[in-house]
């Protein structure tokens, strides 16, 4: 049996994720904007935005990092560097993140290749190389190393932020527009929404001017920042208290000592007291649109607001897969390496032979569930770096059951969500497996199949995975009954 503060810690992982990888990207707004002639930003860019910049970063009024940027010129074009470190308390434990990002573009500002370095837990390098309209982008994590071939619609150019597209468009109240970029965690081609709502007064380093205010639309989730009529960057917020300021070099490097635990501020209250193998859960969810999201299907029934859980009954009526979708939870992806020569194995070895899909996939959540220590982790979770390593959280759990279930023929997918513990509901992963019907099961918690009391949001791989965050800080449960 699991200890409280081992169950606990397994809901870290989901929320640290995305924070890192998804809420501090929407601040720096890099991407590959395909819509715009690159000779277009020659004529846009004033002086204020070459150079050093710096921002404190702070979470709910305290200080817990900075980032800084600096644009060179060089003789075969531009390099842009960045750095961002923070330091988190994760369940009374701190933790430290730095990224490191150089990219290099040619004098008409298209992109020519780019490294990123992720500093954490487990190190993480992702480079990319531009050749025609392909981005190939490599991923290292700790000696496992994954490939992805991005096609572009056209030859790409560097998006510095979203600053020279505004200015393109002209700093104009009403103003409106959609960009092309790529996802900086997926590597996918996404669009961001920007509207210029207006003027407020803004002070940064001492000093009060106005400021035009832009509203910024990225996967549901919303972000503004304030500007200069020149471009440059005042202040810049996130729906979950994530604020970064304008400061100087020396006062943006000092962090002070958190004392806020992102895991608390983020966990949802609930009014009921549930038992720890819930077989039936019937809540009230409001505050978030529920477009977009799958919180029906399966397990779950919703009707209007109310939303039913029935934990499955292993004999239930079996229902179908198509084909299609069969092959599709099967496959190999960047971060679920089902075919890995190494992960193809060690299914073999957990399944031995076992011919009943069901055994088998108890087999490899027994297997999951013993071997890998549950540890708080802020990393990009490989199914590779995870057998490596056997430790993790949730994200790492799941992704190595998936990886794991797929390789041994069992249909799985990755099931992100809320899990139930003494008095709230907290973000967590979990897998879900098709025999016969899906069927939802727990690795991290040790539940086969997972009780009634996790709140299925969406499903997918890390390329859905960011819609999270548009319902953090927003969505409210109310339990109406339970068994």
């Amino acid at each position: 049996m699991m200890t409280i503060s081992g169950r606990k810690i397994s809901y870290a992982g989901i929320f640290i994720f995305w924070f890192v990888t998804m809420a501090v990207l929407l601040f720096r707004h890099y991407g590959l904007n395909q819509n715009i002639a690159p000779a277009a930003y020659k004529s846009v860019i004033p002086d204020e935005l070459l150079g050093e910049q710096w921002l404190g970063v702070y979470y709910k009024g305290e200080k817990i990092g900075y980032a800084g940027r600096q644009i060179e010129k060089k003789d075969e074009g531009y390099k842009v560097s960045e750095l961002l470190k923070m330091r988190l308390k994760v369940m009374d434990t701190r933790k430290e993140i730095e990224t490191i990002t150089n990219a290099f573009l040619d004098h008409g500002l298209r992109l020519k290749s780019f490294d990123f370095e992720l500093k954490s837990d487990a190190d993480m390098t992702i480079r990319g190389r531009v050749k025609d309209n392909n981005l190939n982008v490599e991923i290292e994590t700790q000696g496992a190393k994954s490939e992805k071939v991005v096609r572009l619609k056209d030859a790409p150019s560097l998006n510095l932020s979203v600053v020279p597209d505004i200015l393109k468009q002209g700093l104009k109240t009403g103003r409106k527009f959609t960009m092309a970029i790529i996802d900086p965690a997926t590597l996918m081609q996404e669009n961001m929404f920007i509207e210029v709502t207006g003027k407020e007064p803004i002070t940064a380093m001492g000093i009060k001017q106005d400021a035009f205010k832009v509203r910024g639309v990225f996967k549901g989730t919303e972000f503004f920042m304030w500007l200069t009529e020149k471009g440059e960057v005042l202040r810049e917020e996130s729906p979950m208290g994530f604020t970064l300021i304008k400061e100087s070099k020396e006062n943006a490097m000092r962090i002070e000592r958190p004392s806020l635990d992102f895991i608390t501020q983020v966990a949802v209250p609930f009014n009921l007291k549930l038992p720890r193998d819930t077989t039936y859960l019937m809540v009230k969810i409001s505050g978030i649109d529920f477009k977009g999201f799958e919180l029906d299907g399966g397990r779950q029934r919703l009707e209007g607001d109310v939303l039913e859980i029935r934990k499955e009954a292993l004999s239930y009526q079996p229902s179908a897969i198509s084909l299609k979708h069969q092959e599709e939870y099967l496959k190999d992806t960047m971060f679920i390496q089902s075919k890995d020569p190494q992960i193809v194995a060690l299914a073999k070895e957990i399944v031995k032979g076992e011919k009943d899909k069901l055994k088998a996939a108890r087999l490899i959540y027994e297997w999951v569930y013993k071997n890998i220590e549950k540890v708080p982790a802020i990393t990009i979770p490989m199914a590779t770096e995870v057998l490596k390593t056997k430790r993790g959280d949730c994200n790492e759990h799941t992704t190595l059951y998936v990886a794991l279930a797929r390789a041994a023929g069992i249909p799985a997918k990755i099931a992100i969500g809320l899990t139930y513990k003494d008095g709230f509901f907290y973000y967590h992963a979990w897998p879900e497996i098709f025999v016969k019907q899906w069927i939802a099961v727990d690795p991290t918690l040790g539940q086969f199949p997972a009780d009634a009391a996790h709140i299925r949001l969406i499903t997918g791989d890390i390329d859905k995975q960011a819609q999270i965050l548009s319902v953090v800080g927003k969505i409210k449960i109310e339990g109406m009954e339970y068994k």
